[in-house]
């Protein structure tokens, strides 16, 4: 750690260096270079209990067959199932023909709040699209990402990071006001390339220093 960095909160510090990392090592996925705000909330609703590189897969094969929301609210449910098949969930089919159709009517509203109302959109689903399509200062976290924030600020785990509020009022304190696409981009590449569940790579991580985790040892918060 340098010196001027000694000097920093640990929040600050938490935030500036995690932005420098995520920088560095952002993974490339279509919808992070994807400007359109239905494009990026139908890669949220999909990357749910979903592994990343497989959902890369069949949003760029759900956009090639049906491009816009209004060919994808023409669809037929049984195609849409046949392309998301590899996800599992098929359910979700009638659930994006829904989305698409209402989005095709009104568009892609930008609070969290007017896009959880929208058909199949979940709290986390409706935060990040504000987050990353619209660059809304909103808190984001799940089952990933909460392991970096526990982990670094030694915030206990006693309940599910969607029924946890200290947790969120953590991340609603800790997110920036700016560069939030970026910042929720970083949080999850770290937690998936760093700060891993199991054995996570604390030798390589440049939170170490600070980490609660780390300077425990590992004998605190997941």
């Amino acid at each position: 750690m340098g010196a001027g960095s000694r000097g920093l909160s640990s929040r600050t510090f938490f935030v500036r260096t995690l932005l420098r990392w995520g920088r560095r090592n952002r993974r490339d996925f279509p919808w992070r270079s994807d400007t359109d705000p239905f494009r990026v909330l139908v890669a949220e609703i999909l990357l749910q209990r979903s592994r990343a590189g497989t959902v890369a897969k069949v949003y760029e094969a759900l956009f090639a067959r049906w491009p816009t929301p209004e060919t994808l609210a023409g669809a037929d449910p049984d195609e849409i199932r046949t392309v998301i098949r590899p996800l599992g969930l098929v359910s979700r089919a009638v659930r994006l023909r829904d989305l698409a159709a209402v989005v095709a009517e009104g568009g892609v509203p930008r609070s969290p709040e007017d896009l959880q109302r929208l058909p199949g959109v979940g709290a986390y689903a409706a935060r990040a699209t504000a987050a990353v399509a619209f660059g809304r200062r909103t808190a984001v976290v799940d089952g990933v990402s909460a392991r970096v924030y526990r982990r670094y600020f030694g915030a206990e785990a006693v309940l599910a990071p969607t029924a946890d509020p200290a947790l969120w009022r953590l991340v609603e304190e800790v997110t920036p006001n700016a560069a939030v696409r970026e910042w929720n981009w970083a949080v999850l590449d770290h937690a998936s390339a760093i700060c891993t569940p199991k054995v996570p790579r604390c030798g390589l991580c440049p939170l170490e220093p600070r980490c609660a985790y780390a300077v425990s040892g590992g004998r605190r918060a997941e």
